[in-house]
Order: structure tokens, then sequence, then C-alpha cells
């Protein structure tokens, strides 16, 4: 009787526009239950209920309602979701076939198209598959799914590769095109340099060797070439293959397995700096002076090279750190000797030039994840950066300086890493801070290259953690840019990385401008956009790295979760929700919430974690700052979220 009421019907109508309507982004939490974000910052509670009909990330129009002072949303339209695709585990039995997100936060009901047909078509019960959304609960019955392909078999022990690269929409194995491989610019003069001793330095394993290091003592100082190997001899610009490794953008390295951006046989044979082998490079010779510094215009030009030597990083190291090496400990001859030693010297007065002059970043250690055939860590190493890989460092770095200014000079474009120092909106904060460590220089001071290059010096002579977190916290982020700009991280005016053309799809742009100024032709401009590009394929691999190297943590951490072992860890970061901790003896990253910083419930009720001023206080004493090194111990394991949860080891209170 009243279904069909015209009157009623446009009652209820003029109800719901009266009901205010927010327009946000769905934020979902592992307990069901979420939150709409706002443009303006405001949030407003989703009930598990209303979460039933929006995925985490969707755009969403929600009408608000109040109760008391609660402020709830229920979601109204769908504007934008960007759950297209997922990776999800499929589970098939003989009464139900069904899907769970990889992904926790998406945690809704997946109706499958074509279900009881997925077992007639190769999959299994355990298998990771991708699937397509194909209708979404706001705007039909319910999430309808289909799946589309097979990421990983359910029995694959390395499946959690292919599942992070899936998720982040990554190749999985490396490009594959039929070429002849031909040089395609045999008009390039190239210098015949295979009978110098050149030398490359590496890890044990590595195949694709892109950098070879020759140096010479002379009255100036020291010379150094660095001869980097040039796949631009074989790409053609714009074809399949070189668009594919835009595409690609770098090489993918995951533990015990990478993807490389160009095929191996030109990553790990024709333009790998082999040893004995004769290879097409660009080599930058430049002249450093006794005290360090580049004296004079750096040299690119074309050459053929030959690797004489196929060095380590732990031989190196050890030959260089002792006086006396032990019994079959590895030893150069007497001409590697004096090589190795004469670039250990112009390192050496390197690298205190750049302590002086510019800005030397803390050296980290490495962790390496050693796995066994079951895709589980067994060992983790912990490896500090030493002597050998400075000489590299130090080499590579002077390189790209040169490069930078090279073309900066000579075509004003490039593929440039640039960084702005402190954020604009944050000088006047930065200034502010900064004098309260003694340090007095204004904003405008610190906007300048000069300035920030003078203020990191000062502070590093502080030798103060806490301080140097919160500067951090204050910077613009990196960047990377098509025309000139200081990078004010490193403390220098052009920084443009050319010394890894096989791995990094800017470096080989790089490459091509560098010889189309070595034969002054002209060359393809380059994409103003190239830099947003690079950006978002290097956070997709990195977001893929994060996620396997958590669940590898996870599990090899599992066996001392509630144990009585107190790990050594830096405070990193701290939110108001608690504060994330790096482990040292082992890279891995636990959160400590604040309800576990105390003794008990009624201490956590008394802790206040302040992000602003990233401290940690009880009863507004200062007890824990970014920098400081605690002991934690591991409660909760949760490999599902990829978490693993700490509470403090000499609890606050």
């Amino acid at each position: 009787m009243f279904q069909d009421n015209p009157l009623l019907n446009q009652l209820k109508q003029t109800m719901q526009e009266k009901i205010p309507k927010r327009t946000g982004i769905v934020k979902a939490s592992d307990r069901g239950f979420g939150f709409l974000e706002t443009d303006k910052g405001k949030r407003f509670f989703i009930a598990p209920s209303d979460m039933k009909k929006v995925l985490h990330g969707d755009r969403i129009s929600a009408a608000i309602t109040e109760n008391g002072d609660k402020s709830s949303a229920q979601p109204v339209q769908l504007k934008q979701t960007d759950t297209t695709e997922f990776v999800a585990l499929l589970s098939i039995s003989d009464k139900r076939v069904s899907i769970k997100a990889n992904n926790p936060l998406l945690n809704a009901f997946f109706k499958i198209k074509g279900a009881m047909q997925l077992a007639n078509k190769g999959y299994n019960n355990g298998d990771w598959v991708t699937v397509k959304l194909l209708t979404h609960a706001l705007d039909g019955n319910g999430f309808l799914v289909e799946v589309i392909e097979k990421v990983a078999e359910y029995n694959d022990p390395f499946a959690y590769r292919l599942i992070a690269v899936a998720t982040h929409k990554l190749p999985n194995k490396a490009p594959d095109f039929d070429h002849p491989w031909q040089v395609i610019d045999p008009e390039l003069d190239r210098r015949d340099l295979t009978k110098l001793p050149f030398f490359t330095i590496d890890g044990v394993n590595t195949q694709d060797m892109d950098d070879a290091l020759y140096v010479e003592e002379n009255d100036q100082g020291w010379s150094l070439t660095v001869a980097i190997s040039d796949p631009s001899a074989y790409v053609p610009e714009q074809s399949e293959m070189d668009k594919e490794a835009q595409k690609r953008s770098f090489t993918l390295y995951l533990p015990n397995f990478n993807v490389p951006m160009l095929p191996r046989d030109l990553s790990d044979s024709l333009c790998s700096l082999k040893e004995g082998e004769k290879r097409a490079t660009i080599c930058c010779t430049l002249q450093i002076g006794k005290g360090g510094e580049i004296i004079g215009e750096p040299e690119f030009f074309a050459a053929c090279i030959k690797s004489h030597f196929r060095l380590n990083y732990n031989d190196v190291s050890n030959y260089l750190e002792n006086d006396e090496l032990a019994d079959g400990q590895w030893k150069p001859n007497k001409q590697l000797s004096q090589l190795l030693n004469v670039l250990d010297q112009a390192t050496a007065a390197r690298h205190q030039w750049r302590c002086d002059n510019t800005i030397v970043m803390k050296s980290q250690p490495d962790y390496t994840l050693k796995l066994n055939n079951k895709g589980e860590v067994y060992e983790i190493l912990c490896e500090p950066r030493r002597t050998a890989n400075r000489l590299v460092e130090e080499s590579m770095i002077a390189a790209n300086v040169c490069a930078g200014d090279f073309l900066a000079k000579n075509k004003q474009a490039g593929v440039f890493n640039v960084h702005s120092g402190i954020a604009t909106d944050r000088l006047g904060k930065a200034s502010s801070l900064l004098a309260e460590y003694g340090i007095i220089i204004d904003a405008a001071s610190l906007a300048t290259l000069e300035g920030y290059v003078k203020m990191r010096q000062a502070v590093a002579e502080l030798h103060n953690a806490y301080l140097d977190h919160r500067l951090r916290r204050l910077l613009s982020y990196a960047d990377t840019s098509a025309t000139p700009a200081p990078h004010f991280t490193m403390g220098v005016k052009h920084y443009a990385t050319w010394t890894s053309p096989i791995r990094k799809y800017g470096d080989l742009i790089n490459h091509r401008l560098i010889k189309s100024v070595l034969t002054q032709q002209a060359s393809t401009p380059v994409d103003p956009e190239i830099g947003a590009h690079l950006n978002e394929a290097r956070k997709s691999q990195r977001m893929a790295e994060r996620d396997v190297n958590n669940l590898l943590y996870c599990g090899y951490l599992k066996d001392q979760e509630n144990s009585d072992w107190r790990y050594k860890a830096e405070i990193f970061d701290i939110v108001k929700a608690g504060c994330r901790v790096r482990v040292q003896e082992n890279g891995a990253t636990f959160f400590v919430p604040s309800s576990l910083l105390g003794k008990s419930s009624a201490d956590a009720k008394k802790i206040e974690c302040v992000r602003e001023q990233g401290v940690v206080k009880v009863a507004d004493q200062i007890e824990l700052q970014l920098g400081d090194v605690i002991d934690v111990m591991l409660t909760s394991v949760k490999p599902e979220s990829r978490q693993l949860i700490a509470k403090l080891a000499d609890p606050l209170g």
C-alpha cells in the first residue's frame, strides 16, 4: 500500500537530500571497521556492516550521521576505485570456491565468475591468482570478480616472490628478444684501451658487472678512469626492446633473485665487463688533486676495454685492511697490488675532501638474507660498508658529479638526481630547531645550496642522532628531473647517474646524451615526464622488496616470538600509536605500540608519543627520542600483515 505512494517516496528523497554528504577515501582496518578520510583531513567512522560495501582505497560519497559526539559515514556512491585487479589465494573444494586477497585490507566477500570451472582449467586449491574486479558492491549486487591468470603454483616454495611482483604489477622474468646484437653505432670512434689493466670490484655472485676502474698516480695527484659498459651500443632508441627497458626502468633485486631490465644475454653477458673479454664502454677520466678535489675538466670518451681482474669486495677489503694475511687468503699480484693501493690513497683523499666541502651521508650496513631450497631464511649477514665498497662508491660518486656538470653544460638536459633540501614551508621551523643546538642560520640561507651544506657540516660535528632524525623529517622529497638542478643532500650543483646503464634506464638515457655530445649529433629531447615515470617505477619496486623482506623476516623470527631474547634497535620513527625501530643485528623493522612501552595498562595511559617532536613522554618528561638505541623483545609475528610487534625490554613507568 505504501510502497508506491508518491508522497512517501518524495518525503524519503527529501530526507535523504538533507543528510550531509562527504567525499573521501576509504581506509580499512584489520578489525573490520574503517574510516572515511576527506580531502580536508576529517575522519568519519565506517561500521563493519558498511565496510562490506566498499574496498580499501575507494573514493566514495557518504552520508554523515551524528550520534551524540560521534559521527559515522554510510557509503552512498562510488566515485573511483583503484582496485581493478589484485592478487589472491584461491581456495577450491567440492562445495565451494573462494578467494582471499593478498592485501589483508581487501577483506570483502567476492563472488567469482565461472568459479566451478576453474579446476577444469588447471587451477588448484592453494594457487595464487590475479583477479579482475567486474562489478562493485556500490554499483551492483555485491562484488563480482573473474580469475584471469595464475601467479604461482600452490606448491612453489618461492611463490612469495611472484606474489610480490604481481601485486605491484612488475614483470617476473627477463625480457626476451630475438636480436642479432650488432653494434648500432659503428661510426663512434672508440679508443682501444684493452691493454690497460682495468679491474672490476663486485659481489662474489654478481653477473651484471657494469663498471671497471683504472688509476695512475702523477705529480698532481691521481688520474682515475671510470669505464662503464655501454648497452646503448646495442639497444636502438625507440625500438621495442628500448620501450620495454623504459617500462621496467630498473633491474629488480630480491633475495637470491633478480629480474633484469635488459635481456640476460646483454645484461649478464655481452654488456657485462667480464674478465678477459673486450667490451664497448663510455669512459670518464678525471684528475683528482692531492687534496681530493677534482682538477680541471673531466674527459668523456668512448672506448673498448678489457677487464684484467675480476675482484670481489671481501677479498679487496681483507687485503687493504690487514698488514698481514693468513695463509690461504687472497693476495693480488704486484701490478694489481699497486693499482689497489694507489686507488686506496686517492679514495681517502677524495672522501676527506667531500667531508670538508660537501655532505657525506652516514654509512649503513647491508643485510643479506640467505635462503635455503625451501625459500626460507636460514641466516642473515650484517655486512658493514668496508674499504672496497668505499673505493667503488667514491669513484662512482665522482663520475656522476662529473656527468651532471657535463650534461648541464653541454645539453642543459638529462636525467638528474635532484633534491632541494629543507621543504620551503619548513625552513623557519628548521632554523628555530637548529638555534636550539647553537647553530644560527636563517631560513633564506638554508634555502641555498651553500647555506645548506654549511648547516649539515655544523650538524655533523655535534654527532646528535636525534637532531639528524628531526631534520630528516623537514626535508623535501628527492626527485628525478629532466633539467639540471642541485642535489642538496649530497651538497653538489649537479648529479646525474650514468654508471649503471645495464640496470637503470635513466643511466641509459644519459649514455645516449653523452655520446651525442661526443659525436656532435642531435639527440632525442628528454621527456619532461621521465622523472615522474622513473620515480613511480622505483616506488613499485621498493614496495615489492619491502613485502618480500618483511615476509621473510616474519618466517625467520617466528621462533623468537615471546622469547626472552633482547634485540638492540634504533628508534627511527615515532607516531601517535608507538615507535618503529630497526634491529641492529639483522635489519628487521619492529613496531612497538604505545601500549607495550609501559609495565602495565595503567602506565600506558600516562605515556604519550609525540610525532611532531619525535619523543616519547611520561608525565611530560621525555623518556625516549628518535635515534635512541633501546632493547626490545619480540611479542608477536603477523605474517598476514607482515608485521613484527615488540615490547620495550625495560618498560617505562
